[in-house]
C-alpha cells in the first residue's frame, strides 16, 4: 500500500504544537481548546522567547530530539520576557528554517506589530480572544492552515 493511501485510511494528519506564551491563563485556554478539537497536540509549553530559541535551536537541556521534537506549528506570543516574539522571528529568519509554521497568538492589535510579524515569516497573527465560542474557529483555522502549508512543503520536496 503506498504513503498516500496510508495516509487517508489513518485519517486526518494530526500535528505537532509548541505554545510559546508567559501567561499561564493564555496556556491554559490553548490547552484547553486543543484539547477538545484533536488533530494539534501540545507537545510543549514555554514562557519566554529565549527557551524557545533553545528548544528549536536543540540546544542546553532541549537537546534530545526524542523529548523535544521539532514543532509542526509554533504558537508565538510577541510580548514576553528574556526574548520576544519578534526577536525569536528574526532568530528563525536567521537560521532559514522553513519548519515550523509560525502563527502569532497576541493581545496586540498594532498594526505595525502584524506588519513585523508577517515580514518576519509568520504564517498568520491572530489576535487572543476569551470568548469561547471563537476558539473552535481558530483551531480549524490553525489545521486548514497546517493542512496547505505541509502539503506544499511536501509537494516541492517531491517534485
Amino acid at each position: 500500500m503506498k504513503a498516500d493511501e496510508k495516509r487517508k485510511k489513518a485519517g486526518p494528519r494530526r500535528y505537532s504544537v509548541l505554545v510559546v506564551d508567559d501567561s499561564h491563563d493564555d496556556r491554559f485556554i490553548l490547552r484547553r481548546s486543543i484539547g477538545v478539537d484533536g488533530r494539534l497536540e501540545i507537545i510543549g509549553e514555554l514562557e519566554n522567547g529565549e527557551d524557545a530559541v533553545a528548544y528549536l535551536g536543540g540546544k542546553g537541556k532541549f537537546a534530545d530530539r526524542g523529548s523535544f521534537p521539532l514543532p509542526d506549528l509554533l504558537l508565538l506570543d510577541l510580548k514576553m520576557p528574556r526574548k520576544n516574539g519578534h526577536e525569536v522571528l528574526e532568530w528563525l529568519r536567521s537560521r532559514e528554517m522553513s519548519e515550523p509554521v509560525v502563527v502569532v497568538l497576541t493581545n496586540s492589535i498594532m498594526p505595525e506589530d502584524l506588519q513585523r510579524s508577517l515580514a518576519l515569516g509568520a504564517a498568520a497573527y491572530h489576535v487572543k480572544t476569551a470568548e469561547r465560542g471563537q476558539h473552535h474557529a481558530f483551531i480549524q483555522a490553525l489545521e486548514q492552515l497546517l493542512d496547505e502549508r505541509i502539503g506544499r512543503m511536501r509537494s516541492a520536496l517531491a517534485g
